[in-house]
């Protein structure tokens, strides 16, 4: 009987593993386990109030083919000048920060026309960082799964990079480790 590998996530991370450990040189039985309605982890799709589809997640995804020569834009804000604002009273809104975004593409990157479509979100405390002592409490859970020869890989956001290709890598990293060998391109 073949091998079964259980991924557990249908992140970006678990997507990439699952991917990779498809095309492995012999490949396994994948089962894929995702715990909420739909796949792909914080990267989603949103509808505007306008009808303007925006990507959400780590990064702004642009599409391909001609729909990718119109440019989205994902400003991230925050840091001391939020601080402040917060701190002198100013009521933080949408359009507050949707000048403010505005504002930040015209000086750094020399867009002075307005956007077309918007979608402004508020999270407060969400730029993604590890807290000090990440990297020995991630060294501790490999070297036990190492010492009690657990059948488990990390990967993910929660353990080396948060961007897109951070995970996808990680899901990649993970399968090869399970396999022993690169997956065939």
């Amino acid at each position: 009987m073949g091998r079964t590998v259980v991924v557990l996530g249908g992140g970006i991370s678990g997507l990439a593993a699952s991917y990779h450990l498809s095309r492995a040189p012999c490949p396994p039985k994948v089962v894929l386990v995702e715990g909420g309605e739909r796949l792909g982890g914080w990267i989603r799709s949103v509808r505007g109030p306008n009808g303007a589809i925006f990507e959400l997640g780590p990064r702004g995804i642009r599409p391909a083919g001609a729909l990718g020569a119109r440019t989205l834009l994902l400003v991230m804000l925050g840091g001391s000048w939020l601080q402040t604002l917060e701190a002198s009273g100013c009521v933080l809104s949408q359009e507050l920060f949707q000048q403010r975004a505005q504002e930040a593409a015209a000086t750094q990157l020399g867009l002075k026309e307005l956007p077309s479509h918007c979608l402004v979100h508020l999270h407060k405390n969400c730029i993604p960082q590890y807290t000090l002592g990440h990297w020995q409490k991630l060294e501790s859970a490999r070297q036990f799964l190492a010492t009690h020869r657990l059948p488990l890989t990390l990967a993910g956001a929660s353990y080396e990079g948060v961007a897109v290709n951070d995970c996808i890598e990680s899901g990649r990293q993970a399968a090869v480790s399970v396999m022993g060998t690169e997956p065939n391109s």
